[in-house]
């Protein structure tokens, strides 16, 4: 099991890498891609701004495995399926997926940092988002903390929230899990 949810967890990032790398003139790389687009009918969009795109792809990867770990613990509370020893596993990978979100965001804006710090100031989402990051990483390294997780839950929910002018439904979907695995951690408390 733990090596199929290292499998399952790695297939973004292959996809990222493929992602990144197509176009990029390595002749017989661009022709293998084209093959599979072609075998299996689907095709890499264009973007302007490749990394962040894959900003964006990153922070929906660190999302739904973040909702996995977060859920360990209501399935097994509630339906009596244990999946609490890939607990740290998966936090592991849903905050390496994070801090890949916030490192591909900087890089789209070239790492100029006078302008990124102007982008946390006027939008408000982005502060959140790294408050969120700095407050799962200590969670999960501080045991007697554990608590503040449910803090960076709340962050994660509003960064979600405020990131977005039009919700879709994987947003509406994943928030609303976010909000139950919180409220049946804290009834069961």
């Amino acid at each position: 099991m733990k090596y199929l949810i290292i499998f399952l967890s790695l297939i973004p990032m292959i996809s990222m890498s493929v992602f990144f790398l197509y176009g990029f003139g390595i002749e017989w790389f661009d022709a293998f891609v084209q093959w599979l687009q072609n075998a299996f009918g689907f095709t890499f969009p264009v973007v302007k701004n490749k990394p962040y795109y894959l900003s964006k792809i990153a922070g929906l990867s660190a999302l739904w495995i973040f909702i996995l770990a977060f859920w360990v613990q209501p399935l097994r509370t509630y339906v009596r399926f244990d999946l609490v020893e890939f607990k740290k596993l998966l936090g592991a990978f849903a905050l390496a997926y994070a801090t890949l979100h916030m490192v591909l965001f900087f890089a789209s804006h070239q790492f100029a940092l006078g302008h990124i710090g102007k982008l946390f100031i006027d939008h408000l989402f982005l502060s959140v988002g790294l408050g969120a990051l700095m407050v799962l990483s200590i969670a999960s390294q501080v045991k007697s903390w554990y608590k503040i997780l449910y803090i960076g839950v709340v962050l994660v929910i509003v960064h979600l929230l405020l990131g977005y002018r039009m919700l879709e439904s994987t947003h509406i979907i994943a928030v609303s899990l976010l909000s139950l695995g919180l409220a049946l951690r804290l009834i069961k408390r």
